[in-house]
């Protein structure tokens, strides 16, 4: 279950920040299965959480790491965050992930979801996650999948959207290990090739929203809809990467390596 944050909102006007009192159920598991993931990596480290937002997944892990830092350029967003999780091991800054400020060397993980298909100098980010991880520290990062790389995304947000082959090729220039996964909801067999169908014809997104019809297709095809799932109906695998919605990679051995 995904715990106390949860209330039912209406569906729409849903942004890129995830509030978590504000948002349904499923949009909300799906960013917070991967702090679920990433907390296996975090035990007695010195965590930077990178582009935080509301910061409820900075406070998830702090349960597990010594210590967490959640930046984001948005002091309103880091503001919000200071109110609403506080814990002894836990701060919040608002900070330029391209300028941070920090010293050298200064974290052993790194989380930072969401974040990379948003900016337009990734070079310089990726320069200042090296720069920021210990020499054995982790980095831990995810994007949304596509199918080949767009430098034009249909997501307003976004200015890139990386396939597998291109994502794991440009962290490789990072990073000298980078072990590749792929998220993904939990699908009957007929749902998954329904859904891929009305994409290739280019019909799902044109299909209005009505909650009754989403729920009865969804019953149909042996599915949970999407705004009702759960942490255990979306899966982190390596397994069906070609099938996942997100990119979700674990780096290890910086090639900046003038950390002290």
């Amino acid at each position: 279950m995904i715990g106390p944050f949860y209330k039912q909102p209406n569906i729409e006007n849903i942004d890129e920040r995830i509030d978590p009192q504000n948002v349904p159920r499923g949009i909300l598991s799906i960013h917070l299965k991967r702090y679920e993931f990433a907390r296996a990596y975090c035990k007695n480290s010195n965590l930077l959480d990178a582009a935080c937002g509301a910061g409820y997944g900075s406070f998830y892990l702090s349960k597990e790491a010594d210590k967490v830092t959640g930046i984001d350029i948005d002091a309103e967003t880091i503001a919000y965050a200071k109110r609403h999780y506080k814990s002894l091991n836990l701060e919040f800054k608002a900070v330029d992930i391209l300028k941070t400020g920090f010293d050298t060397g200064s974290f052993d993980v790194i989380c930072s979801f969401e974040t990379i298909e948003h900016l337009r100098d990734i070079t310089a980010y990726l320069n200042e996650i090296t720069r920021l991880l210990r020499i054995n520290g982790i980095y831990i990062v995810s994007t949304p999948k596509a199918a080949k790389t767009n430098n034009s995304p249909h997501n307003p947000y976004h200015t890139i959207e990386f396939s597998k082959k291109d994502f794991e090729s440009l962290l490789g220039l990072f990073f000298e290990e980078v072990d590749m996964y792929g998220q993904r909801r939990r699908e009957s067999e007929l749902h998954y090739w329904v859904t891929r169908f009305l994409d290739l014809i280019k019909l799902r997104g044109r299909i209005p929203y009505f909650k009754r019809l989403r729920y009865s297709i969804n019953r149909c095809l042996n599915t949970t809809a999407f705004e009702d799932m759960d942490l255990e109906d979306i899966f982190i695998t390596k397994e069906k990467i070609k099938r996942a919605t997100e990119l979700i990679a674990i780096c290890r051995k910086p090639r900046n390596l003038e950390q002290s």
